[in-house]
């Protein structure tokens, strides 16, 4: 990558790229300082400080390699398909819609192996570890799904309003249900036993990933208040769906084979498609709580 201090770059913010200039830059296993203000889970790997174009100052962040993109001709054509996709997503969103109650009973734990398994050790490895030059894989995010993401978007950084938690349906109970609606469904031990693999999996990355790549900034304050538990049990389907949104550049950053990327789709679509199910019940507005000026303050200020 040519990204350095001063230069122009592409960085993630929620659903969609925005133009944005590096104004620090933190490498792996350089000592951060006591003058910097790096998040924890970020001072492992190399991550970039970014002022968003346009944006006002108290908008700047440390984001890592997950979210930053080059600023180049493909890159500008991928932050103009994902406007127009958000568009799209709207626009579809306000036509169609439905839910229905999905099956609530408890499942064991298995042991991850195999396919399924490896695929998820590799995911929670992954984070800001190594560059983005592995398999390339598409998931087919609904677009009633993606306009739920932009709307989230918004309520965050514009309407500074936060998902209230801990989530009574939470991600641990989330991937339960799923694994309770689907494995019925398979057709054999042996693919039941890697849809499993693959929750588990997911699960274990969701920790991982949540403090590195799911949050915006107004929410890390949110995140340090609420420490005692993993964060698997303490959110819920709007972060999954996040984590879900960025699996393509997440398995970019991995030297996962063919027949592991094939096991995260097929499964990542399904679970997709149930959440998709289930969306007037997972993804309502009620979901997210107002904050006062005293949070905004100190989180802004973070």
């Amino acid at each position: 990558m040519s990204l350095k201090e001063n230069s122009k770059c592409l960085a993630f913010h929620g659903p969609l790229l925005y133009e944005a200039r590096i104004l620090k830059v933190h490498h792996s296993g350089e000592d951060p300082g006591d003058d910097e203000e790096i998040p924890e889970d970020l001072t492992e790997q190399e991550c970039f400080y970014i002022h968003y174009q346009g944006w006002k100052s108290s908008w700047d962040e440390w984001i890592g390699k997950e979210r930053i993109r080059e600023y180049d001709e493909q890159n500008l054509a991928l932050k103009k398909q994902l406007i127009e996709e958000a568009r799209e997503a709207r626009s579809a969103a306000k036509k169609t819609g439905s839910g229905v109650k999905s099956k609530k009973t408890d499942s064991k734990r298995k042991k991850p192996s195999g396919p399924a398994a490896a695929a998820g050790s590799q995911l929670y490895a992954s984070p800001g570890k190594v560059e983005a030059t592995g398999p390339r894989i598409v998931v087919h995010i609904p677009q009633q799904l993606k306009a739920i993401l932009v709307d989230d978007w918004e309520a965050i950084t514009k309407d500074k309003k936060l998902v209230e938690l801990p989530c009574s349906s939470n991600v641990d109970k989330l991937l339960t249900y799923f694994y309770e609606h689907t494995s019925s469904n398979e057709p054999s031990p042996v693919a039941q036993s890697q849809l499993c693999e693959y929750c588990d999996g997911l699960r274990l990355y969701f920790d991982r990933a949540l403090p590195v790549m799911l949050l915006y900034r107004f929410e890390r304050l949110q995140l340090a208040e609420n420490l005692d538990e993993p964060p698997h049990s303490i959110y819920g389907a709007m972060h999954l769906l996040r984590l879900l949104s960025m699996l393509p550049q997440v398995v970019a950053c991995t030297t996962m084979d063919d027949q592991s990327c094939e096991v995260i789709v097929g499964y990542t679509d399904k679970l997709l498609l149930w959440l998709l199910q289930q969306q007037d019940k997972l993804f309502s507005k009620s979901l997210y709580v107002n904050t006062g000026s005293q949070y905004e303050g100190l989180a802004l200020g973070m």
